[in-house]
């Protein structure tokens, strides 16, 4: 199929769409090989010039990924639910009976085993922080900082940001592994959760949150802001998790009442 040069997009622009068009309609099926540069050229009767732009687009929109010899392929489907109904849960938490957090439940219930690696700090709130905690800008607040792992891949980053009257002296403030849950010990601080707001962001990650979580080019993150409130309805906790697009699926289970 030739591109059309009366078309006023570029034509590798029309040559993405094509691909991407196939992509969609599994002709070119997640996990394969694309094309090699050289077959697109002869197949759309176009310059290599004009397939590697295309191909660049593609990676860029994460649908794509390169291989250093071997070519490019079809990214597959994420491959790990991220249940955000249920993370937190107190239902889930009770019936764990202390013996895991709601993180481990979720990655084992889908045949992965689950690790985190903290490390905690105390720290001016940021602007977004500290308005979200309900304090000044810059009042000091403690951060748990976790790098989060299915197997031995890297799966999520999650900062979590509590008011330092509630936590000091508890587990949160120790980087050992909280078995039971950071939400259960609030709960035993006598300030459970009893209701969250979520706020759900997309982006290119930064340099260190690439880094740290291995991410190819061209995959973008989902940035999630939940802020935990109280009985009294006081922000008790900032949880900040990132979530590479490559291996989450985001759900929501949510009444309709």
């Amino acid at each position: 199929m030739s591109l059309n040069p009366a078309d006023p997009r570029p034509l590798y622009h029309q040559l993405a769409a094509l691909l991407r068009e196939q992509i969609a309609r599994d002709e070119l099926p997640a996990g394969g090989r694309m094309p090699t540069e050289a077959e697109l050229a002869e197949t759309h009767q176009a310059s290599r010039n004009t397939v590697r732009l295309a191909l660049g687009l593609l990676r860029a929109e994460g649908l794509v990924t390169s291989q250093q010899g071997s070519g490019s392929f079809v990214r597959t489907p994420p491959a790990m639910k991220y249940y955000a109904s249920s993370t937190g849960s107190r239902r889930e938490r009770l019936a764990a009976d202390r013996r895991y957090d709601t993180f481990t439940q979720q990655i084992e219930r889908q045949g992965k085993i689950a690790h985190q690696v903290s490390t905690v700090n105390v720290v001016p709130a940021s602007e977004e922080i500290a308005a979200a905690l309900s304090l000044p800008p810059n009042e000091p607040v403690a951060v748990r900082s976790r790098v989060m792992y299915a197997d031995a891949e890297p799966l999520q980053l999650g900062d979590s940001y509590y008011p330092l009257d509630i936590v000091a002296d508890s587990k949160i403030m120790d980087p050992a592994d909280v078995v039971e849950g950071t939400d259960q010990v609030l709960d035993d601080l006598g300030h459970a959760p009893v209701r969250y707001e979520d706020e759900i962001t997309w982006r290119m990650p930064t340099t260190d949150e690439a880094t740290k979580l291995y991410l190819r080019p061209g995959v973008p993150i989902g940035r999630l802001v939940r802020t935990s409130f109280n009985h009294a309805d006081r922000p008790v906790e900032v949880y900040v998790v990132i979530l590479p697009g490559d291996r989450h699926v985001l759900l929501y289970e949510l009444s309709a009442e």
